[in-house]
């Protein structure tokens, strides 16, 4: 897989996942919060979204708060139902984030993710995708190493921490909401 496969753009969603969708996409310039956040609320879908042992994170009124952060290699996405309950936070862990040449803030996947269940559980995933990666020349040694080091960055910043995540979703909860409002 090339690194345009592993591209993701926040608050973009692909058709094979929501049939229509709202997103809004802002810029945070806050004290110790920079990068880009994006609310997406599922409108329409085919089917809910399941995920591991049968849980659901994407059907009609669930919502989704993306933050893309600045100079760190990771992304986050907040999944919530549709009465505003925290499903999980979920981390991608990213060879780099960034902005194309129109403006689209993306991260580029670089296979490990972290999961944070709302009773403060950490999950690990697809370290055997990273693992495949770097055996098959996909990803060098050095994202190989960095990947671990981002995940172990994570836990040990308490940025995979449910009360953090609680604060930091609703500060960008809010943030869109006055900025959708006002921009």
């Amino acid at each position: 897989m090339t690194n345009a496969e592993r591209r993701r753009y926040i608050g973009k969603m692909g058709k094979d996942l929501f049939k229509s969708y709202t997103s809004e996409i802002i810029r945070v310039d806050e004290e110790n919060l920079n990068g880009y956040a994006a609310h997406v609320k599922i409108l329409e879908i085919d089917r809910p979204f399941i995920v591991g042992e049968g849980v659901c994170i994407g059907d009609v009124g669930y919502s989704w708060v993306q933050f893309l952060p600045d100079n760190e290699n990771w992304a986050l996405c907040a999944m919530y139902d549709n009465h505003g309950n925290i499903i999980e936070w979920y981390f991608d862990i990213t060879r780099k984030n960034a902005v194309d040449e129109e403006g689209s803030p993306y991260c580029d996947d670089l296979y490990l993710d972290l999961v944070v269940m709302p009773d403060g559980r950490i999950l690990i995933f697809d370290e055997d995708e990273l693992q495949d990666a770097y055996e098959s020349d996909m990803i060098t040694a050095d994202e190989f190493h960095m990947a671990h080091r981002v995940k172990d960055e994570l836990i040990e910043r308490k940025i995979a921490d449910a009360n953090y995540l609680e604060a930091l979703c609703s500060k960008l909860s809010a943030l869109l909401k006055s900025k959708g409002e006002t921009g």
